[in-house]
């Protein structure tokens, strides 16, 4: 092999791995996103829900829940807090 089929080669390899890391980091931006988004909407109905006695505890594992999940996972943590 000649040194020019071994830079297009070297030269495609970094731009696959380049791929691969800026995919990976917009996936993972995508899920700190959603927590954020989730500890807020948790957040919110804790405001409201004190007036009634009912509160979810904001953690890391409930805020992921329910960005990723959205609204049916904050009226299953409600259930849940509910009857156990």
């Amino acid at each position: 092999m000649n040194i020019m089929n071994m830079f297009i080669i070297g030269a495609i390899l970094v731009c696959l791995v380049a791929m691969l890391v800026f995919k990976s980091i917009s996936i993972l931006f995508k899920v700190v996103i959603n927590i954020v988004i989730g500890a807020v909407i948790l957040n919110i109905f804790n405001l409201i829900g004190v007036k009634f006695g009912i509160d979810i505890a904001v953690n890391p594992l409930t805020s992921f829940l329910t960005g990723f999940f959205g609204t049916p996972a904050v009226v299953i943590l409600i259930l849940i807090k509910i009857f156990l």
